[in-house]
Formats: C-alpha cells, sequence, structure tokens
C-alpha cells in the first residue's frame, strides 16, 4: 500500500484558492482510499476465518460485531466526507473554477 503523496505545505508556502480547492479533493479522494484499505482488510478477516477448520459459531458471531462496528464507522464517516465534498463543490461554484476551466 502506497501513501498519497502531498505536497510539502510549510508556514512559509502561498497557496492560490485554486490551489487550496484542489488540496480539499485530494483529501477527500485520500480519505476514501484510506476507507477502501479498511474495508479490504475486513473482508480478508472474513474470509480468514471462514477459511479456518477450527471456527466455533462464537468466532463468528465476534468477528460480525466486530465487522459490523467497522461498517457503521465508516457509514458515519462517508456522511461526512459527502458534506465535506458538498461544501467544496460549492466554493468552487461560487469561486467561478468551472467557468475558468471552460473557457481554456
Amino acid at each position: 500500500m502506497s501513501l498519497p503523496n502531498v505536497p510539502d505545505i510549510n508556514p512559509l508556502i502561498t497557496l492560490t484558492r485554486e490551489k487550496v480547492f484542489h488540496l480539499l479533493l485530494a483529501s477527500v479522494a485520500m480519505e476514501e482510499m484510506s476507507m477502501s484499505h479498511i474495508l479490504n482488510a475486513e473482508g480478508e478477516k472474513i474470509q480468514k476465518i471462514l477459511a479456518s477448520d477450527e471456527v466455533s459459531l462464537e468466532d463468528l458471531l465476534r468477528v460480525n460485531q466486530s465487522v459490523e462496528r467497522i461498517m457503521r464507522t465508516m457509514m458515519k464517516n462517508q456522511m461526512l466526507l459527502l458534506c465535506k465534498l458538498e461544501d467544496i463543490l460549492s466554493l468552487e461554484q461560487s469561486l467561478g473554477f468551472q467557468e475558468h476551466h471552460e473557457e481554456e
């Protein structure tokens, strides 16, 4: 798994509004990628326990409960990301980035 590449931002850097907009979009994308890795890990956890010969009903129920907790947390996070994305897109419209790109 590779880590996302974020530009080096230090207190001396100057960012335009458009660059900030792109960084905000990138942050949403990175959070989505992180969640996909978590979902994959949960799937692997389920596959591992199902492949085991010595699995009890209690083990299955514990894994199911664990995966359910993770899924609930991820659904909440998805709602927050949706709000963040909507805010970013409204920022794009209010700053007129779309018209700028269409003219080019």
